[in-house]
């Protein structure tokens, strides 16, 4: 993304401006907690009815159901 300063220079930003936050996971739980607050937002956002509805979730290849368009690497995973 190309991010213009008030000065007039441009330069590229990997990460749009905004509220995030970033945050180190540390153990297998919230490893886990992450990837299950992903898999839900879709549904919280009423885009869907189920994570498994959401196209580009890997909600559907970590429950076994089906493989996503982008290839996921499950087992680099941790294991709790």
């Amino acid at each position: 993304m190309i991010d213009r300063q008030p000065n007039g220079k441009q330069s590229l930003r990997f990460w749009q401006r905004g509220g995030g936050f970033d945050l180190n996971l540390w153990s297998t739980d919230k490893v886990w907690e992450k990837i299950d607050y992903m898999h839900g937002n879709p549904v919280e956002r009423g885009l869907v009815e189920r994570p498994e509805d959401w196209l580009w979730s890997s909600y559907g290849d970590y429950a076994g159901i089906r493989t996503g368009p982008l290839p996921v690497d499950r087992e680099c995973l941790p294991r709790g």
